[in-house]
């Protein structure tokens, strides 16, 4: 693509790099608010379009990062196509990948450049967060590696790259036992080409990342790809602080000892050993940075560390070093004990008595300080501030409850009721998530106890909810409120006790369902309306496609203004049961469900209602091409002329793929007319 091209809000101001799969360039997004940004522009090669599998994949892409909201994943901003070439606009990282950060600290001998410990536990908690997201949506990365990971000039990592990423909810676009991914960073699952991959294979990947980041080089080397699957299927590593360089030294003499089980835990064969979640490797992270902040003796810690706390199977400690450890103990011990014989021998004079007195009472006194330190109640705005810092919707959650257990009965202080009355919102938001998913899982089983909920007030919420699908939003409001009413009486108070969340949290939905059917669906849908007519004035091409719920939407609106309702319900029913189930695209699943039984049933036969449709754009493509001659001879017809050429793009853009020969004839007379239409 040429710079200085625009498509759509886009303008291309160079190109970054390309690939097997495409063309990554810089572009400015020129906002509605007159706001400018850069972004990353992703095209496809023009090589792949005939490419299923290629198409497949970059749909996939962009398909994943629509689900992917989190500030260590790189953001998706628009998808569309260009002359019938995909794009992705992604948020654009100024920074560098870690592969060149390491590459740019290069040193001599066998190891490369590397990062220090520190910066590896800082870059590892924000990769936990973003992996825990993706993981929490049921979406494995499958090709982590430093190259993916881009790190901002103020030290904010970025995972990039979601061009393989497997999303556990649908089928993989994988044949049977294929391998996708980086062999160097593959788990042994990946290289065994199981299709069934968890989290898990992700965390593997992260251990070997983290090996790299530390000691400059990979764990495995091999020859040829297959050599590569058989050392992580089969190979145990060389622990990262046993890593040598050409001449026999330790790469990372300075490792932690707790950071190389960390390493050696994550690699481990079984995925059954590996850690549970990226949340819990986030966490034994954050365990680490306490200890050496401690300084607590690593020998010592390992003499007498219990064997839970060892790595798992592989990689354990040289008996050498748990020899040495337990020899500086004893030694030290022994020491300390022999002169403490010798003070017994040698009493001291009486005169020094006293000194000793006040030594042992300065003693009892700093003690006493500590321990009165210790168990001192936190106050409310040291207590407040762990919500405010909490990095993750989840972490934010449980600071809040912890902040409302402790302080809930000191409203009468006025900044802790206002601290209380953010952490109940906190609260509130996360409980109405979850019991939106359990009364999702709930309506499309066919289990429909009411469990934790009031039975008569869920009877009401399921019959609300059979009206939204119905489309009929005002009976589901009137429902809605009346689920509301039956859930009056908890005493918000008393929160987080259980109890009386039980209470709440299905009137919590309801407020919300209420809002949604009373304002936001109607705020949502006539946003797109004036989106569309924004779109008609400029005469900007459309970045949406079928993949995007909002250009789906679009499409429906179109089909409706057209006059082709069977068109229309079939796009309002598509997105509809594409949209049920994710929480995030709600409003488009109203909107749907709401248009939908608007139409009603199309009358008539198939054969009926395409040749109704023929008949109509035919009259409508005669019709507009009569008006374009005479707004062609007429110099003030501007508006004439615009209204014409937004018509032939809305005919090409809602039938160009459609087979019926009398169809395409339309089709193509909108594509000429258009062309014969000056601005």
């Amino acid at each position: 693509m040429d710079i200085g091209l625009k498509i759509g809000p886009f303008e291309i101001e160079k190109e970054l790099g390309s690939g097997a799969m495409g063309t990554v360039y810089r572009a400015s997004f020129h906002k509605e608010d007159s706001t400018v940004i850069p972004v990353a522009l992703k095209v496809v090669s023009y090589g792949l379009l005939g490419n299923e599998s290629a198409m497949a994949r970059f749909d996939r892409e962009a398909t994943i990062l629509k689900q992917l909201k989190h500030p260590n994943i790189v953001r998706l901003f628009a998808t569309g196509r260009y002359k019938k070439t995909p794009f992705i606009a992604m948020e654009y990282v100024e920074g560098e990948s870690l592969d060149r950060v390491i590459a740019r600290r290069g040193s001599s001998d066998r190891a490369g450049g590397r990062l220090g410990w520190e910066e590896v536990v800082q870059y590892g908690k924000q990769l936990c967060r973003a992996l825990q997201h993706a993981h929490d949506k049921g979406i494995i990365h499958r090709d982590l590696k430093p190259s993916n990971l881009m790190v901002t000039r103020d030290g904010v990592l970025k995972l990039t790259d979601f061009g393989i990423a497997k999303d556990t909810d649908v089928t993989a676009l994988t044949n049977a036992n294929s391998t996708i991914g980086t062999a160097s960073y593959m788990s042994p699952e990946q290289c065994k080409g199981d299709r069934n991959l968890s989290n898990k294979s992700d965390l593997y990947s992260l251990g070997i990342v983290f090996y790299e980041l530390l000691t400059g080089i990979k764990p495995f080397t091999a020859e040829t790809t297959v050599d590569m699957f058989m050392k992580h299927v089969a190979e145990e590593p060389v622990r990262p602080s046993k890593a040598l360089d050409d001449r026999g030294r330790p790469i990372v003499p300075d490792l932690p000892i707790w950071l190389d089980n960390l390493v050696m835990h994550l690699m481990e064969k079984d995925k059954k050993n590996r850690p549970l979640d990226a949340t819990k490797v986030e966490e034994s992270l954050k365990e680490i940075e306490e200890k050496v902040q401690s300084q607590q003796s690593v020998g010592a810690e390992v003499a007498n560390s219990r064997r839970k706390d060892r790595p798992l199977r592989i990689g354990s400690v040289n008996e050498d070093d748990l020899d040495a450890a337990r020899s500086l103990r004893d030694a030290t011990a022994s020491a300390s004990g022999k002169r403490r014989k010798k003070k017994k021998k040698d009493q001291a004079p009486p005169r020094r008595l006293w000194l000793k007195g006040l030594g042992l009472a300065l003693g009892l006194v700093v003690i006493a300080g500590v321990i009165t330190y210790a168990i001192w109640p936190e106050s409310s705005d040291a207590a407040f501030a762990k919500v405010e810092s909490a990095a993750t919707s989840e972490g934010k959650y449980e600071a809040a409850a912890a902040f409302m257990g402790a302080f809930g009965k000191r409203e009468s202080d006025p900044k802790v009721a206002q601290q209380l009355a953010q952490a109940r919102t906190i609260y509130r938001d996360e409980q109405t998530r979850k019991a939106e998913r359990v009364l999702a899982n709930k309506f499309g089983s066919k289990f429909q106890g009411s469990g934790i909920f009031p039975e008569e007030p869920y009877k009401l919420a399921m019959q609300a909810m059979e009206a939204e699908k119905a489309g009929t939003l005002k009976k589901a409001a009137e429902l809605w409120a009346a689920t509301r009413e039956g859930c009056a009486g908890a005493d918000l108070s008393k929160l987080p006790d259980e109890g009386e969340t039980n209470k709440a949290v299905l009137g919590w939905v309801a407020e919300k369902r209420i809002k949604e059917l009373t304002t936001d669906v109607e705020a949502a849908f006539r946003k797109v309306t004036d989106q569309i007519a924004k779109e008609r004035i400029y005469e900007t091409p459309r970045t949406y496609d079928t993949k995007n719920p909002e250009g789906d939407v679009v499409r429906g609106i179109l089909f409706e203004e057209y006059l082709d309702p069977a068109k229309a319900r079939a796009v309002w029913d598509s997105l509809a049961a594409k949209t049920e189930r994710e929480a995030d695209q709600r409003m488009w699943y109203l909107i749907a469900t709401r248009q939908a039984a608007q139409l009603g049933v199309a009358k008539g036969g198939e054969d009926d209602v395409k040749a109704a449709r023929v008949k109509r754009l035919e009259a409508l493509i005669t019709k507009m091409e009569a008006d374009s001659t005479a707004a062609r001879a007429d110099a003030n017809a501007a508006v004439v002329r615009r209204s014409l050429r937004n018509q032939c793009r809305d005919i090409i853009s809602l039938y160009d793929d459609e087979q019926t020969d009398a169809i395409k004839a339309v089709v193509d007379r909108a594509k000429k007319l258009l062309e014969s239409l000056p601005k």
